[in-house]
């Protein structure tokens, strides 16, 4: 069942209700047929059952729990790329099942080492929004808009594992067979790498240093990939 995310709940739970415009326009586009059903979610709360009768009225049908995804919480602490590659960021980790996205000031950082603008903030939670309907999934990550310095990284998950993405160190996937984790914190440096200064500081916050594989990834394919690599090894481990 397709599901869409509101930016507030409806005034009630049953009985005709306009989605409004910018709804209205996503279920024209995906070509919704009369009583087809779909699920609203609010920012809080319970989700409520819908069926389509046009692209200005939905007929409500009392609320149901929310539906839920079986994912690994993941926070995901990375240096922020230049340009567009930053929505491509936000795309990618989402698709993979990211909890919390950070964007993290490091020594070689080119951006990030300031606020984002509210607009640039409002533009990445919008392509998360979308892209968590597209693919299917009903919760929506965490975002970050000040970039934290790496020092304080640590302290923002405290109870997950710590693993810093370093080329040419062993296999996240072993690393996440030794611990088995129940949460994860993923950091991920600047192009050019964590400098030898931040890699003790991580070492010292007690990170363990993965590699993902041979060759030298950009910063918005790292830590997606990093990502599902994680929430796959979940996945396999609810199976047994």
């Amino acid at each position: 069942m397709r599901f869409f995310f509101l930016t507030a709940a409806p005034e009630h739970c049953s009985g005709p209700w306009n989605p409004g415009p910018e709804l209205g326009r996503h279920l024209r586009a995906l070509r919704f047929q009369v009583g087809e059903p779909l699920l609203l979610l609010p920012p809080l709360g319970d989700a409520v059952r819908a069926t389509f009768q046009s692209h200005t009225e939905l007929e409500l049908l009392g609320t149901q729990e929310r539906p839920q995804l079986p994912l690994l919480g993941i926070t995901l602490a990375t240096a922020w790329p230049k340009g567009p590659r930053g929505d491509a960021l936000v795309q990618r980790a989402t698709e993979n099942g990211v909890t919390r996205l950070i964007p993290m000031a490091c020594e070689r950082s080119v951006v990030g080492v300031g606020d984002f603008s509210p607009a640039r903030q409002r533009r990445w939670r919008k392509i998360a929004q979308e892209v968590c309907q597209q693919s299917r999934r009903p919760d929506l990550p965490e975002f970050d808009g000040a970039p934290i310095p790496l020092a304080e990284i640590r302290n923002l998950a405290p109870d997950s594992h710590p693993i810093a993405l370093v080329p040419g160190t062993w296999p996240l996937g072993m690393e996440l067979d030794l611990h088995h984790p129940s949460s994860v914190l993923l950091a991920v440096g600047p192009e050019g790498g964590f400098s030898p200064e931040e890699e003790g500081q991580l070492r010292d916050s007690g990170f363990s240093f993965c590699g993902l594989v041979p060759t030298i990834l950009r910063i918005e394919a790292a830590g997606p990939l990093a990502v599902g690599i994680c929430q796959h090894h979940f996945l396999s481990r609810q199976g047994h």
